[in-house]
């Protein structure tokens, strides 16, 4: 089973088991970011003169899981399972790199609609991928445990916009001083059921 039918398989789970978790303060949250940062992992020259590039820090992070909180506290915990990846794709060859974070977060809502907050996050099962005419190898690497930093803005109970921070590194003995940095920031969307 591959990493975008367990996701499509949780968020499905998610959404039917919806009801049994809102009644006691759970909610199931799904979202997704884009993100930009890091280090360049690898850069190519396409055709036409532009190039494209692979990054530890970006691009699309999708996520899903479950949030917290008891009525009248003005605490949120929220915990979730993603898939993050950055890619580049040509007629004759591809690269990219993915990973599956799992993140623990805190929020205090200090206003109605708005809540700041952080966490902590594993990327786990990263892994650089390459092929056809962008092949420079394949191999995976190993993460630290980062650090999350994020603002939200509420629109009702169910919808909300995000910015957020990671400082995150990546390591493996392939790598250019066996270790880059995977801090990005992104801006995102989540919805609660």
């Amino acid at each position: 089973m591959n990493t975008k039918t367990l996701f499509a398989g949780a968020a499905l789970a998610l959404t039917l088991a919806t009801p049994a978790f809102a009644l006691d303060g759970f909610s199931p949250v799904l979202g997704m970011s884009l993100t930009g940062g890091g280090e360049t992992l690898l850069k190519v020259q396409m055709e036409g003169g532009s190039s494209q590039s692979v990054s530890s820090g970006g691009l699309v992070h999708l996520f899903g899981g479950f949030e917290y909180r008891a009525e009248q506290s003005p605490v949120t915990f929220q915990a979730n399972i993603g898939y993050h990846v950055d890619d580049i794709s040509a007629d004759n060859g591809s690269a990219s790199f993915s990973r599956i974070p799992v993140e623990l977060l805190w929020f205090w809502n200090t206003a109605d609609n708005f809540r700041i907050g952080g966490g902590l996050r594993k990327a786990t099962s990263a892994k650089f991928e390459s092929s056809g005419a962008a092949e420079v190898g394949d191999f995976n690497m190993r993460t630290s445990v980062g650090i999350i930093l994020q603002g939200e803005y509420m629109f009702g109970e169910h919808a909300s916009v995000f910015v957020r921070y990671v400082h995150e590194d990546y390591e493996s003995n392939l790598l250019k001083g066996g270790e880059v940095s995977g801090d990005h920031g992104g801006i995102g969307m989540a919805y609660r059921f």
